[in-house]
């Protein structure tokens, strides 16, 4: 299933919510996601590709995981 920018934007405000390490776990999957079906990974990207919702997106997606519980 291909999924919509709004889709992912719509799953990613649930996963939010989630509780360690499920949340990290999907969040990680949407990137796949946006990876795959939207083509955010390049390995020279220009400024104006950086630019895009999509890639906007993925940056925010990946900042929000969490990778050590702080103490």
């Amino acid at each position: 299933m291909k999924y919509t920018l709004d889709q992912i934007k719509a799953k990613y405000a649930d996963v939010k919510e989630m509780e360690e390490p499920g949340r990290t776990r999907e969040l990680t999957a949407l990137m796949d996601i946006l990876e795959q079906q939207h083509g955010t990974l390049q390995m020279y990207p220009t400024p104006d590709f950086l630019a895009t919702e999509k890639v906007k997106l993925y940056r925010e997606i990946s900042n929000a995981r969490v990778f050590e519980e702080e103490e």
